[in-house]
């Protein structure tokens, strides 16, 4: 019979909800149901930090455990020339780096961001994990008509409108492609995220640079951050879910769409295609004519394939989950002990 292994999971002060906090809260919950698994902050037998920032110093030199650190993407490596580091910046991502060697095992959301580790940060894949992510299980929920209708009239939102979550302008997000497109199709955006309210002031910081390009567009519905609830009825409501980013992690607001049954469109590149199922409808996010053509596609769909493609979307979606991510989880933790 195996000991149990005891962890301290080091979640730090990271928000709580969505983000890295949403990850540690359930990650937890997952953990906590297994039977050989005992979190600790007790002479543990693994130290987990379930985030690391590129450009802070958020992952300690010296390790008194065997350490496992989670890396949910490069971004701004990925993206360098939309993400400028500084002098301090770089100087903590080399700092970050050393940090790095010492540890037992990498985890991070997907394939993509695994090679994108691998090739940005020097790791040996050998050495990195993927245990891909889940979502809240509001998502899978009905949603009542009064809701709706609730939602709709509050936000003051048309019949017919286009979504995206996008949390804010961040370059990754590819935000003012999918806003010339919309324009061009006459259909409004409803553009989902807290930092998408931010005031922007000169000089414009490069990661924000895009919230400026945004603000030409008067079809644009900016509702800032919304509860989960709310999100959920959006989904119900929205003529389509578009995804429209040149890289992500992992990309959950897609995957929340797709468990809502809500048709989705997305950009091809980087982790999304390890999320949405086979036969869904796609687009090069570096050129507006295949964007257009994809969400013009998915506008015209019959009634019929509508459904089907919500159907794949939905058994696609049904395969992740927090329960399949604690146990991956806890087979690194594993392998880091052996090794």
């Amino acid at each position: 019979m195996e000991s149990k292994i005891k962890v301290f999971l080091d979640s730090g002060t990271h928000s709580k909800g969505r983000g890295v906090g949403f990850y540690s809260e359930n990650l937890i919950k997952g953990l906590e149901k297994l039977s050989d698994i005992v979190l600790t902050d007790t002479n543990p037998d693994i130290i987990h930090y379930p985030f690391f920032d590129l450009f802070y110093h958020t992952l300690p030199l010296k390790k008194t455990k065997p350490t496992i650190v989670t890396i949910h993407d490069v971004t701004p490596l990925v993206m360098s020339d939309r993400y400028p580091k500084g002098i301090k910046g770089s100087f903590n991502l080399i700092r970050q780096w050393l940090s790095l060697q010492s540890v037992s095992a990498i985890i991070t959301d997907s394939e993509n961001s695994k090679k994108d580790i691998e090739k940005y940060l020097f790791v040996p894949k050998e050495k990195i994990f993927v245990t891909p992510l889940a979502i809240d299980p509001i998502y899978g929920k009905e949603v009542s008509v009064e809701k709706l209708n609730e939602v709709k009239k509050r936000f003051n939102l048309p019949d017919k409108f286009i979504l995206t979550v996008a949390g804010g302008p961040n370059p990754n997000k590819n935000l003012p492609s999918l806003a010339e497109v919309t324009d061009r199709m006459d259909i409004p955006l409803v553009i989902v995220g807290k930092g998408m309210l931010q005031e922007v002031r000169e000089p414009v910081h490069p990661e924000l640079i895009d919230m400026v390009r945004l603000k030409v567009y008067k079809h644009l519905i900016l509702p800032g951050f919304v509860s989960n609830e709310d999100l959920n009825a959006l989904y119900h409501l929205a003529s389509l879910y578009a995804q429209p980013s040149f890289y992500e992690g992992f990309g959950l607001p897609l995957l929340e769409a797709m468990t809502a049954g809500c048709l989705i469109v997305s950009s091809n590149s980087s982790s999304l295609p390890e999320i949405y199922h086979q036969d869904a409808i796609t687009f090069n996010p570096h050129k507006l004519a295949s964007m257009e053509k994809a969400l013009k596609k998915a506008l015209d769909l019959s009634p019929k394939a509508k459904q089907n493609q919500i159907e794949m979307a939905k058994n696609k979606a049904s395969t992740f989950s927090w329960s399949k991510t604690a146990k991956a989880t806890h087979e690194v933790y594993k392998k880091a002990l052996i090794s």
